[in-house]
């Protein structure tokens, strides 16, 4: 079934995207392989957030430059994006090693399945979650930086006389369009995928203050608020990098 959902989305690509198209199909391939390898690295032994960093910084080039062509659009997206996750990655990190929010979960930790774990691990399970939060924060806010500087840009081609202030205004109004759709996107996706999993605790008669501070909850919603937080971020950032780019230009 796996194959042929994914036969059709790969039809649908090519038939509805045309060349972009096959270009997001490949970047996307690539980036799957990429997250792959990746992983085969930290299983391997190489440290985590090491292997993060690098995988985060060749899947936004997948994303911009290979997808959107290298320009002063993409290229002020890119530095956005750099300085966004750089300051959430500090963040980020302190959040997860205070809270103790890696590794197994309560439900995870009681069950059968832990008997065929092997607990051995030369891994640190709050680097993982960290990475896990940063990779899964980064699709978002790549597209909200591009949307932004591509948004600046035509307004500048379109109206030439605009000054700084105001191409920074222009960003900034067109971010606020959108920043609630892609909170919804985030915020929608992550409790469809946690449905099944509030269904389980409500029948095990888990109470409110009980499911607030347990692990399960933070684990399954902190890479959708950190999404949140790196998008409304990213916005006046990249607002500003992209009038600034084409005011110097």
């Amino acid at each position: 079934m796996l194959i042929i959902l994914g036969l059709i989305l790969i039809s649908l690509i090519v038939i509805v995207g045309g060349d972009r198209g096959v270009v997001s199909l490949i970047a996307l391939v690539g980036n799957l392989l990429l997250l792959s390898f990746a992983i085969w690295l930290m299983a391997a032994g190489v440290p985590v957030l090491f292997v993060t960093v690098g995988a985060g910084i060749v899947i936004s080039c997948i994303t911009l430059f290979y997808q959107n062509g290298t320009n002063v659009k993409t290229w002020s997206a890119f530095i956005s994006v750099a300085i966004t996750m750089l300051v959430l990655f500090f963040v980020i990190y302190v959040v997860i090693w205070s809270t103790e929010a890696g590794g197994l979960n309560e439900i995870q930790s009681v069950g059968d399945d832990i008997l065929y774990y092997n607990m051995d691990l030369n891994i640190s399970m709050r680097n993982v979650m960290v990475s896990v939060i940063l990779l899964s924060t980064l699709g978002a806010i790549l597209d909200m930086a591009l949307t932004v500087t591509t948004s600046v840009y035509e307004v500048k081609n379109h109206k030439s006389e605009m000054k700084f202030t105001e191409l920074v205004e222009s960003g900034m109004k067109i971010g606020r369009e959108v920043i609630g759709t892609t909170v919804n996107t985030l915020l929608f996706a992550y409790l469809g995928e946690s449905l099944l999993l509030f269904t389980y605790l409500k029948m095990q008669n888990y109470s409110l203050e009980l499911l607030l501070n347990s692990k399960i909850l933070f684990q399954n919603f902190a890479s959708m608020i950190f999404g949140a937080i790196a998008c409304v971020m990213v916005m006046p950032i990249a607002a500003v990098l992209m009038a600034k780019m084409l005011a110097v230009k």
